[in-house]
């Protein structure tokens, strides 16, 4: 089977965005093996619907961007070419970046509120509970537990 014809077929096209539906990487985008090279599918996308453009595959510096925000999304009507400046600023306009707004319990993955922040440096400074029993009753993991008594998350959030 011919590449374009493999990609194809690993796509769900609706009205909307084309979603990819084989796997994904870490984050959530489509990847897509060719020549024994990992492509990400939205990229490969715009390659394939934009034959005269410049050649992605070697320009990992430009970005193809989502108009639709859909990280499986592969629908070259969604997507645009830009810098990575382009996309971060596509980002942050549409309240995805890693903004004040977002941090702490505001984030959409946080399992802790900032009560709880409190009480685990609480608990820690006390002497009375270690990383690991302090990331059972929290339910989040023993490093979790460690950024935030080291203050490399949760850094705003002072000890009232």
């Amino acid at each position: 089977m011919e590449n374009d014809e493999r990609f194809c077929s690993k796509v769900n096209k609706t009205d909307g965005c084309w979603e990819w539906t084989a796997n994904l990487i870490w984050n959530g985008y489509g990847h897509f093996r060719l020549n024994g090279k990992v492509v990400l599918a939205h990229r490969y996308s715009y390659v394939l619907n934009h034959p005269l453009t410049i050649d992605l595959l070697k320009h990992p510096d430009i970005c193809v961007c989502h108009r639709c925000d859909n990280r499986k999304c592969v629908n070259p009507s969604h997507l645009f070419l830009g810098s990575v400046a382009d996309n971060n600023k596509d980002r942050d306009a549409k309240g995805r970046g890693k903004t004040g707004d977002k941090r702490g319990e505001k984030h959409h993955l946080s399992k802790l509120t900032e009560t709880d922040v409190r009480e685990i440096r609480i608990k820690y400074a006390n002497g009375g509970m270690k990383y690991p029993q302090l990331a059972l009753e929290y339910g989040v993991n023993k490093s979790t537990v460690g950024d935030i008594i080291q203050r490399r998350t949760w850094y705003h959030i002072t000890d009232n």
